[in-house]
């Protein structure tokens, strides 16, 4: 166990146990990446999507980093499409040029793959590159369970069945390196639908299928993808349709209270991007990055960074360091939109623990979870002193979670109330 807890005006030391040891962050470490991103990027950031059409009408895509693309927006851009007169395009190239293809960062677990949590990120990532699938039982005992896929731009073959009514839910689905979906186990008859999201294989591809079939609605042909060689990227286009993201400001809280593993992965390359050109690198981010943390006074030997999210097994920081990135936002240009957009303690976001407490609605904090791991690190409104900056982190952990988050709430709770 680490902690350091400091005075946020003053920065004097309150409280510290072993507050230089490095520690397994979890997803404290997005702290790193929405912090960075903040001062270098600025609040007023957005990030556009275009599409465009080409002289002898393909129809190119632009990605550039939108986390948070919609099919909603697929449809939109189809829309525009036929508002601009277009009504048949010989294909659909996608250009995701601006950052890399390699979809995993050192140290992630090959059995995350197939999960919402892991998705690979991409410069143009429709639906966080995530498909979402619907199963439901069939009439009868033995029948082939029906399942929908949104959008249908991904293939799918099911082998799960209708079990007896109240058995337990076992569908699960894996994809192949084809893209294809496939799934497997049952689900009980009478059952509710049973909800998975699940990583697509190829966020490219996808993307292409999905617009593919928005442009279909909304009568516009797509005759074929045109192979990669027929495309010039430094022909003329004309483009018809932009689309950009919300600003910095308000994307912040979209990534650190539900804690969004793939929106850290896309600001990270981001990041790689403006200060090394396309493509936008992880390892471009993480160098960039560390100039930042240089920059606060952090020394960078005390941090090993793998990925934007902290999903990496590899991650480490220590607590003092995650204290004076949370110093510098306090005493920097953004403290009310980091306060806005970390979780609070029993009232917004997922901090184990602190509801019913002396904490409750007084901590605002980052929260960092996996197998073994628990962290937190934010601030603390006290009820006589003023604001507290703190990390708890907790590594190698074998006990309940439950009795873990009871005792750093407690702990909390004291800082709060002495």
């Amino acid at each position: 166990a680490g902690m350091l807890a400091v005075d946020t005006r003053s920065g004097a030391t309150l409280y510290a146990r072993n507050p230089d040891d490095e520690f397994q962050p979890a997803s404290t470490l997005k702290l790193v990446v929405g912090s960075a991103a903040l001062d270098r990027l600025g609040e007023d950031e957005r990030f556009r999507t275009s599409a465009a059409v080409t002289h002898d009408w393909a129809l190119v895509v632009h990605g550039g980093g939108d986390a948070l693309l919609t099919e909603g927006d697929a449809d939109a851009l189809a829309v525009a499409a036929v508002r601009a007169g277009i009504r048949k395009v010989r294909g659909i190239v996608v250009d995701a040029a601006r950052y890399d293809r390699n979809p995993y960062a050192p140290g992630w677990t090959w059995d995350d793959f197939t999960f919402d949590y892991a998705a690979k990120p991409s410069a143009l990532a429709l639906e966080e590159n995530v498909v979402h699938v619907h199963v439901s039982p069939g009439r009868f005992v033995g029948a082939p369970a029906r399942w929908t896929v949104d959008p249908p731009a991904v293939a799918v073959q099911s082998s799960a069945v209708t079990l007896p009514a109240g058995a337990p839910t076992t569908v699960d689905v894996d994809p192949d390196p084809a893209g294809r979906l496939h799934l497997s186990g049952g689900i009980a008859i009478g059952a509710r639908a049973h909800a998975i999201d699940a990583a697509v294989a190829d966020p490219r591809a996808y993307a292409a299928k999905a617009i593919a079939l928005r442009l279909a609605t909304h009568g516009v042909k797509v005759l074929a993808r045109p192979p990669a060689r027929a495309f010039d990227p430094q022909q003329p286009q004309r483009t018809f349709w932009s689309h950009y993201s919300l600003p910095l400001a308000q994307l912040l809280p979209k990534f650190w209270i539900p804690s969004d593993n793939f929106v850290g992965e896309m600001l990270l390359k981001e990041l790689g991007y403006r200060a090394g050109g396309a493509p936008g690198t992880a390892a471009k981010g993480i160098a960039a990055e560390k100039r930042w943390l240089v920059s606060l006074g952090v020394d960078p030997a005390s941090v090993t960074l793998a990925d934007g999210s902290g999903l990496s097994q590899y991650d480490r920081i220590t607590p003092r360091d995650l204290v004076t990135i949370l110093q510098h936002d306090w005493n920097g240009p953004y403290r009310s939109i980091v306060l806005d957009a970390l979780p609070v303690g029993g009232a917004r976001g997922t901090i184990e623990g602190i509801a019913g407490t002396p904490a409750a609605g007084r901590i605002f904090a980052k929260t960092g979870s996996m197998m073994h791991v628990r962290g937190l690190a934010g601030y603390l409104s006290t009820e006589r002193h003023g604001a507290v900056t703190f990390a708890f982190s907790v590594d190698d952990w074998n006990g309940a979670y439950a009795s873990l988050a009871a005792v750093r709430a407690a702990v909390l709770s004291r800082i709060i109330e002495d």
